[in-house]
């Protein structure tokens, strides 16, 4: 069933899952969603598993809706608006044949994602309908004209809006030396020059504009090695690998990356940073702090706990009341235990003051 269709020419907006998996021993990159807990929690409001969502890079997309459905937006605050309406995200919004949905310019963080009840119906390249940004490998890229499909139902769906979520906006606005993000030792770690070893930990590294879902190149202090370490012969890598070319610069791999590399892998994001490493732009200052294996386990465990075990509640409205202006039909409903909790046909607006 034709769902939507797309009526401009976004920057780069994909169609994501969680991924490719079991081939990387043929070269194939992973892919999916670069922010995974974003594009979960897309799916889990609306009751999906391993659905297929949109993943918006840069904002700057807009979608006419050819069928009544659900959706949810998650990850960056692109100020999204139906019908020129601020729209709430972070919960289920019912939506009509004839509304336009239109994503902005982010307001914090990189990528958002829209996902819809049952999946965007695509087929499946090695069991995944994700895009590869590079290569000709499943998905789609999204431009105008482009048409989407999707088998989905609304009967029976209640509103769901999560009580957690990641806030990107606070993470943004965090002072740099505080902006610490988790990572394990690589397997060349141990060849890094002592200086090195603390730079690392101690310095700040910016994000580059050398960017995108192949990997991201970071500016800071060049890091060295020790005198008798010599290059690695070609090894496996993963998203989340940071390497150090000839240049002394960091390179953190990415989902679309390559899954061999023969430079040092120093360090690697953990699962819960990478998520939030994600969203960072160009420009944005971080800093790094060294964990353990099991420490990551147990953050990874927690985070779990956090965002996917009763993390859902049903919207619940006290009053509700129908207007109609010009022939057409508004139904006005009014939180019980928030009154700025409003929605119209289904469109929980995000109201500011």
């Amino acid at each position: 069933m034709k769902v939507l269709k797309v009526i401009n020419n976004p920057p780069f907006s994909s169609i994501q899952d969680s991924g490719r998996y079991g081939y990387e021993n043929h070269g194939v990159p992973n892919s999916g969603a670069g922010d995974m807990l974003s594009y979960r929690l897309g799916n889990l409001i609306l009751g999906n598993d391993d659905a297929s969502s949109i993943e918006i890079i840069h904002g700057n997309l807009e979608l006419e809706f050819y069928k009544e459905c659900s959706i949810a937006i998650t990850g960056s605050d692109m100020n999204p608006k139906i019908n020129s309406v601020p729209i709430k995200m972070w919960e289920t919004i019912r939506v009509n044949s004839g509304d336009i949905l239109a994503f902005h310019a982010s307001r914090n963080g990189l990528r958002s994602y829209l996902a819809i009840k049952g999946g965007f119906a695509l087929k499946e390249i090695m069991k995944s309908s994700s895009t590869h940004s590079v290569f000709n490998i499943g998905g789609k890229k999204l431009s105008i004209n482009d048409y989407l499909y999707c088998e989905t139902v609304i009967s029976d769906l209640k509103n769901y809006k999560l009580n957690i979520y990641p806030d990107y906006y606070k993470f943004s606005q965090v002072l740099t030396d505080e902006k610490k993000l988790d990572v394990i030792e690589g397997p060349e770690f141990n060849n890094l020059s002592n200086k090195s070893k603390k730079e690392l930990f101690d310095s700040k590294f910016k994000i580059s504009n050398r960017m995108g879902r192949t990997g991201v190149v970071l500016e800071g202090k060049k890091i060295e090695f020790s005198k008798n370490f010599s290059d690695i012969i070609s090894d496996g890598t993963s998203k989340g690998v940071v390497q150090v070319p000839s240049d002394g610069k960091l390179y953190a791999l990415m989902e679309d990356s390559q899954r061999i590399g023969g430079y040092p892998r120093i360090i690697s994001l953990t699962t819960e940073s990478l998520n939030y490493f994600s969203q960072l732009r160009p420009g944005d200052n971080i800093m790094f702090n060294l964990i353990s294996i099991a420490e990551a386990h147990k953050k990874t465990k927690q985070m779990e706990v956090d965002f996917f075990k009763d993390n859902l509640s049903e919207n619940l409205y006290e009053r509700e009341f129908t207007l109609i202006h010009d022939d057409e039909e508004f139904v006005i409903k009014s939180g019980k235990k928030n009154k700025k909790n409003i929605t119209i046909n289904g469109k929980p607006i995000k109201l500011e003051f």
